[in-house]
């Protein structure tokens, strides 16, 4: 499920935005002051974020801050404005839509439902797929060599192997993928290991053909692991 965050204190924001969100299944989690936004922002992670900036002290800061940051900083963000942050100075701190008071149930689900579409292309950006599969690595003198593969994203691969020391720098993949005939081929490189040992490789070139249908698998995946994410465009907001 999609997951939202609200900061604010204005009641009459609270109902219209929980009913909007709630016809499209998007769970919100709120709260009233910026520690408490900056703690939660700090700790979890989610898809869209509405911050109340004229109505809660330092509201703005938040929206600054949480683009400096690594766990949101590519969340959707909605700045709820009354009269004293502008248009422009909201896109300016780094919202991606701007709703003023008072807000309607109309001009929200308007605003949400332009905002769909980048919020599940983020979703997908960041998914990583549990997969049961075999890839074949080669890297340094190691050639062709079958090790378990955990997940899969749009960027790149884990490893269900513990890293060796010539596990570095450039490595080449190959493997196949449950549903797809394709076998993908990808250039990529090691960029990180657990405290489990295991091992992440980033994608550094793929053809273009072959990166669209791993896109598509993967977008087929989510929508069969969270229909909801994708289904809400059967919704009447959506």
């Amino acid at each position: 499920m999609l997951k939202a965050l609200l900061l604010t204190r204005d009641q009459e924001v609270l109902r219209v935005l929980r009913r909007v969100l709630e016809t499209v299944a998007i769970d919100m989690e709120t709260v009233s002051s910026t520690d408490a936004a900056r703690q939660t922002i700090s700790s979890r992670r989610f898809d869209a974020i509405l911050v109340d900036c004229d109505d809660i002290q330092s509201g703005c800061d938040v929206i600054k801050e949480l683009r400096r940051g690594k766990s949101n900083s590519k969340s959707i963000v909605f700045a709820i404005t009354n009269r004293t942050t502008t248009v422009k100075s909201a896109f300016e701190l780094g919202a991606n839509f701007v709703l003023d008071k008072p807000v309607s149930p109309d001009r929200a689900a308007r605003s949400l439902r332009a905002a769909h579409g980048l919020i599940l292309r983020e979703r997908r950006r960041y998914h990583r797929h549990a997969v049961n599969a075999t890839v074949h690595v080669s890297y340094g003198t190691v050639r062709d060599l079958p090790v378990p593969l955990t997940n899969i994203s749009e960027g790149g691969v884990a490893l269900g192997t513990r890293r060796t020391n010539e596990m570095a720098g450039p490595v080449q993949l190959r493997l196949q993928l449950p549903g797809l005939n394709r076998v993908i081929e990808a250039k990529g490189e090691f960029v990180w290991t657990n405290d489990a040992g295991r091992v992440g490789v980033r994608f550094t070139t793929i053809a273009p053909l072959v990166k669209s249908e791993l896109d598509t698998w993967l977008a087929r995946q989510l929508e069969i692991a969270a229909p909801n994410l994708v289904s809400a465009g059967s919704g009447r907001l959506f």
